[in-house]
């Protein structure tokens, strides 16, 4: 390329450096080591249990929905008069600064559906694990106004979890058989959840929702205590991608058994051009798979899901992914999370 234009690719690449730089050190300050989870979640074996006493019937009553007839984001009791949405943002946030007592006007939040952190508090929305209008469909339109508002407003089950505006668009209103969280690390508490609150609140469920539910909490939990189908692992620390010299992120894994053929790698990579960026995943025997070459589209960050046949290489072990900035021209990166299905 012209002198000239390499020149000022290199200063608008070390004024981005700087700018990431500074973002890294605040995302390890702000984020929590790990995300905080709703309370209540059950044991594998108790949600095998409260699955198979779950009524199985069709969904009902859904066209005369309405989301009004779920009083929510009131006053809970022994919040100090919070809201049930300022109470969770509190509770399971970090750092979390209050104007009032109760809304958070600073922090960071985990959000487990995406395995992404945040520190906007417009962009940490509060998820109804089992949504509303599904709640509605699956028995609650036949509950008073009261029973409907302690459903909306439950602080104390796993109903309430916090997820990004993208995660929570991305669930909307969809059961276990229409929508899965992309972090593969939180499926098995996810799906848990899910059927908990659904045994709490004597919801039923349809048969394909069920079906779906068995074959979740099979393979993301190993239900009845048996190995899970899915192996699971996830980093969510913060690590800066120095130029010319791979970064190697690490994940250790207890799983009996050979890995998949289709198990997925997820990456959350802030870069300023992508196509700088170079991904492999290691086994824990040392062979190397490349996930991302170098090149191609030059776009901003990366975020991203590869699927990968791993059946030749035993579960257990310290799986490495080497993030590589393979051109030294002042731009540097951040490897924001990433976590590990096989």
């Amino acid at each position: 390329m012209p002198p000239w234009t390499l020149h000022a690719r290199r200063a608008v690449a070390a004024l981005a450096a700087t700018a990431l730089a500074l973002l890294a050190l605040l995302a390890v300050d702000l984020a929590p080591a790990e995300a905080v989870r709703p309370p209540g979640i059950p044991s594998t074996s108790t949600a095998q249990s409260e699955l198979n006493g779950l009524t199985v019937a069709a969904e009902s009553h859904g066209s005369t929905y309405d989301r009004d007839l779920f009083p929510h984001w009131r006053s809970v009791s022994g919040t100090g008069s919070c809201t049930a949405r300022q109470y969770i943002l509190k509770r399971d946030g970090n750092n979390v600064v209050t104007s009032d007592g109760c809304q958070p006007t600073s922090g960071s939040w985990q959000s487990d559906f995406d395995n992404v952190w945040t520190t906007s508090v417009s962009n940490a929305t509060i998820d109804h694990v089992v949504a509303l209008s599904e709640a509605w469909a699956s028995g609650a339109w036949s509950w008073t106004t009261a029973q409907r508002q302690a459903f909306a407003n439950d602080i104390n089950s796993p109903q309430l979890w916090i997820a990004t505006t993208s995660a929570n668009s991305s669930k909307s209103d969809y059961d276990p058989a229409e929508w899965m969280p992309t972090n593969t690390s939180v499926r098995c508490d996810y799906v848990k959840a899910w059927i908990h609150v659904k045994h709490l609140y004597d919801l039923d469920v349809d048969s394909a929702e069920k079906s779906a539910l068995q074959s979740h909490l099979t393979n993301y939990c190993g239900s009845g205590g048996g190995t899970p189908t899915n192996c699971n692992g996830s980093k969510t620390s913060a690590a800066a991608v120095p130029e010319g010299t791979p970064l190697n992120s690490t994940i250790s894994l207890s799983c009996t058994g050979s890995a998949s053929t289709t198990s997925s790698v997820s990456v959350n990579i802030t870069h300023p051009y992508s196509g700088d960026i170079a991904i492999a995943l290691i086994a824990p025997d040392g062979t190397s798979r490349t996930l991302k070459a170098a090149g191609g589209t030059n776009t901003a960050n990366i975020v991203a899901t590869y699927s990968v046949n791993l059946s030749s290489e035993a579960r257990s072990g310290t799986w490495t992914l080497r993030v590589t900035d393979t051109y030294s021209g002042g731009s540097s990166g951040t490897l924001n999370s990433w976590s590990l299905s096989i």
